[in-house]
């Protein structure tokens, strides 16, 4: 595929400020040159040309945190028992939908029966639309913590196997659970059986495996073992307090605030009329969430972009609700964009994307607005690039 955006405004994700006037050259799905329009000395009757004008070009999203085996919605807990089959053709579903929402690239942080796993082969292969996804396979979870489908250990070396066993299944990175379920049934003080040793034992086993772990952390005993563990990255991460923030700024652990969550928990709230509990454990969320971003931002945390779209109450495609949250709690709009582009790239491991550079992987998203503006200038999509190719 040859390619050529031409006349657009650019943000590149490197940190530079957007450029006008830019033309964009994708052969052979890579980026082939960057530069001012009026210097592209290419003859167009041999490429396809995308009209930029009064657009802006950004790289291809990328969303930390998706489950694809769940819809999300008021009832995403049940979508995960579903029949296999049943969950298997919505992940293909979900994994487009989120491919249409300028999700190019996405970490699957969890589903049951390896259905995220086989998800990745056929992407890999072709034989789907979806984005280029990382697997973390199933869960990992002390028993009787989390919920049944996840695989479950009660000492260090069942541990140690089921972190193998992932690896062996063909995961691209590890995932722990040290806190409940985003219910919150467990008492918010109270102590945890997957302690900082075993954390520690977790960490050390994907490391040594070069593997990189996120931990699943939700209130305040989890956000605190994780954060000092030198896990790579914290998600949730609602209850965080100073001293687990600067150990983490230390650490160079990011967190991905997946502020998705209680947002969409406060929705249906009020939709489907929800219990007093779950109201109450929604606004919980929300205070601790505000005041964790807010304090990470200031602390130089390292912040990734993830929707928890699935995994909780929110539903894939909405990319740019998160990022307003971002915005909302005190980022930069430019911020949140590296928060979903080039500091998700880091740490997902993407080194090829994440940024618009001449040798890149062309995954782009073309917008009818300037999101550097208006942050929801996200849900304007023109056109969606991966690797060159137009997929939405």
């Amino acid at each position: 595929m040859h390619l050529l955006i031409d006349d657009v405004q650019l943000w590149d994700g490197t940190g530079s400020t957007a450029q006008s006037k830019m033309s964009v050259e994708v052969r052979d799905g890579r980026i082939h040159w960057i530069g001012p329009a009026s210097q592209w000395q290419g003859n167009r009757a041999t490429v396809r040309v995308v009209d930029g004008r009064a657009r802006t070009l950004i790289p291809g999203l990328m969303d930390c945190h998706v489950h694809y085996s769940s819809p999300g919605g008021p009832e995403w807990i049940a979508r995960f028992t579903d029949p296999l089959p049943e969950i298997s053709m919505c992940a293909i579903e979900l994994a487009e939908t989120s491919l249409r929402s300028g999700v190019t690239t996405a970490r699957d942080v969890g589903a049951p029966h390896g259905v995220s796993i086989r998800l990745v082969r056929a992407a890999r292969a072709g034989e789907i639309r979806a984005p280029n996804i990382r697997a973390a396979g199933t869960w990992i979870a002390y028993r009787g913590t989390y919920v049944s489908f996840a695989s479950q250990f009660g000492e260090a070396d069942e541990l140690r196997n089921a972190i193998r066993t992932e690896i062996e299944a063909r995961a691209d990175l590890i995932k722990v659970a040290l806190a409940g379920w985003n219910e919150g049934a467990r008492s918010q003080d109270a102590d945890i059986p997957f302690d900082k040793k075993l954390l520690a034992v977790a960490v050390e086993e994907a490391h040594k495996a070069g593997f990189k772990i996120a931990c699943h952390a939700n209130d305040p005993t989890s956000c605190r073992i994780a954060a000092h563990a030198g896990v790579d990255s914290l998600e949730h991460g609602m209850f965080l307090e100073a001293n687990d923030l600067e150990a983490m700024a230390k650490n160079k652990t990011y967190l991905v605030p997946t502020m998705s969550v209680w947002d969409a928990m406060l929705y249906y709230a009020r939709a489907v009329d929800w219990p007093e509990t779950r109201k109450k454990r929604a606004e919980d969320l929300r205070q601790g969430s505000r005041a964790a971003v807010t304090a990470a931002i200031k602390v130089g945390v390292k912040i990734a972009l993830g929707t928890d779209a699935g995994g909780g109450a929110a539903r894939h495609g909405r990319i740019a609700r998160e990022a307003e949250l971002m915005v909302e709690f005190g980022m930069e709009p430019g911020g949140a964009l590296i928060a979903a582009t080039s500091s998700a790239a880091s740490l997902i491991g993407e080194g090829d994307r994440g940024t618009i550079e001449e040798g890149k992987i062309a995954d782009l998203v073309l917008l009818d607005a300037n999101p550097l503006e208006n942050i929801g200038a996200l849900r304007l999509i023109v056109a969606v690039f991966q690797e060159g190719r137009r997929v939405a």
